[in-house]
């Protein structure tokens, strides 16, 4: 009989102010650590080793309640998050701005963004996610390239290729041989924290690293980096 490697458990904790918690708490074999996330949900994801019991798991969610409250706050202020479940008239971010969207019944999926809506048209409308995954990336590749090649030109940094895919939790990258990728749901923010990312990156073509001297390439051209930092959630 092959022993268990994982486990799952979902739970309501209770903060000091009264505030109740989503949580879940996973359980690895071969996980040696503790870490603790905060899901684009809102769910408080607390990993660890296998043989950590919920009273344990509790305990080290305690520990970091003031920060996860505070995490909780300022995502609310600055997240752009899409709704988990779409209906006629929910919201939906592009550029900055959240947008209603209108459902349509058709037998083919498409999705169209008319100046002051979505319009989604599909059999089965929780298809939604795909397209608008599919929608970020098509706009994204409209809209990216020109601000890339923009900030390339102030910098005199000029990436080997720009690509662009759907990560889940980083915005960009830039690889050792300097090509850049760019998170396709960057188009959710507005473009002031777009062109940040895209400034970021490109400095990483000259420094591979956080230190010093990279973050004062970037606020060469961007001053208000730390700030505009503070909001990509």
């Amino acid at each position: 009989m092959l022993k268990q490697s994982f486990s799952e458990r979902y739970f309501e904790y209770q903060c000091l102010d009264g505030t109740f918690l989503k949580c879940c708490h996973k359980r690895r074999a071969k996980q040696k650590n503790l870490y603790l996330r905060i899901k684009s949900d809102g769910t408080i994801e607390i990993s660890t080793p296998y043989h950590f019991s919920k009273k344990e798991a509790l305990k080290f969610l305690a520990q970091r309640e003031s920060w996860v409250c505070s995490r909780l706050s300022h995502n609310l202020t600055y997240a752009k998050n899409n709704p988990t479940e779409y209906y006629d008239g929910c919201k939906i971010w592009f550029l900055g701005r959240e947008f209603p969207v209108k459902l349509e019944r058709s037998l083919k999926n498409s999705i169209e963004f008319k100046d002051d809506h979505f319009l989604f048209k599909a059999k089965e409308f929780d298809k939604l996610s795909v397209s608008l995954d599919r929608f970020y990336l098509r706009k994204a590749k409209e809209i990216l390239p020109a601000r890339v090649e923009l900030f390339s030109n102030r910098m005199k940094l000029y990436p080997k290729d720009l690509k662009f895919r759907r990560y889940k939790r980083r915005l960009g990258c830039c690889s050792f041989d300097n090509v850049i990728t760019l998170n396709s749901h960057l188009l959710r923010y507005d473009m002031p924290l777009i062109d940040y990312v895209i400034i970021h990156e490109l400095a990483h073509i000259r420094h591979k690293h956080h230190q010093k001297s990279f973050w004062k390439l970037v606020e060469q051209y961007e001053p208000e980096w730390k700030m505009l930092r503070k909001q990509l959630v």
